[in-house]
């Protein structure tokens, strides 16, 4: 069974600092971030070891500060957001590929110069409350690798297959001052 989990919505000052690249997120606004729990896992994006250009990957939802994200910076008035942990890190795919498959990482939030580091928040038409991310740079969707349920399994990007539990991550739209979340193209 799968638990439904409340989600903060960021705090204004921080996305506000990081998009005039003065601070980063830190590990203390962790406490005003939100998981992103797989639909197909229950487990929760984070990134490994919290350390910085290091692979995104699925754990057990455990409230610390590489798997409590908030809304960075918009990417002009796209709709495409950074997605920033608890420890300064934007969420981005290595190298800027628009490969399938290619590897989500953290990284230093670089700004609009790298849109492999922003995001959209796209509703599923399938499962209430849970939504794609789809990447601003290859319009490629977060997934975890061969739909595993395994602890530390890789995130990557990949075509949105639609059906693809792995591919669905919980409640971006109840993050109350968060971006809006777009609905499927119906």
């Amino acid at each position: 069974m799968k638990i439904r989990l409340t989600i903060a919505a960021a705090a204004l000052g921080v996305a506000a600092a990081t998009m005039l690249g003065l601070a980063a997120a830190t590990p203390a606004d962790a406490a005003t971030g939100f998981p992103l729990p797989n639909y197909n896992s229950g487990d929760c994006l984070g990134i490994l070891g919290g350390a910085d250009d290091a692979p995104a990957v699925q754990w057990p939802c455990d409230g610390s500060a590489n798997q409590t994200w908030s809304y960075g910076s918009q990417d002009g008035d796209t709709g495409y957001y950074q997605l920033v942990n608890g420890d300064g890190q934007c969420l981005g795919v290595l190298g800027g590929s628009t490969a399938e498959g290619a590897a989500v990482y953290g990284w230093t939030c670089l700004g609009p110069t790298h849109p492999d580091q922003y995001w959209e928040p796209v509703e599923s038409a399938f499962i209430p409350d849970y939504h794609y991310l789809v990447n601003l740079n290859s319009g490629l969707v977060v997934g975890v690798l061969g739909n595993s349920t395994a602890q530390g399994a890789s995130v990557v990007q990949w075509a949105n297959q639609d059906t693809a539990n792995n591919q669905l991550w919980e409640s971006l739209a109840a993050a109350a001052s968060g971006p809006p979340v777009s609905q499927p193209a119906g």
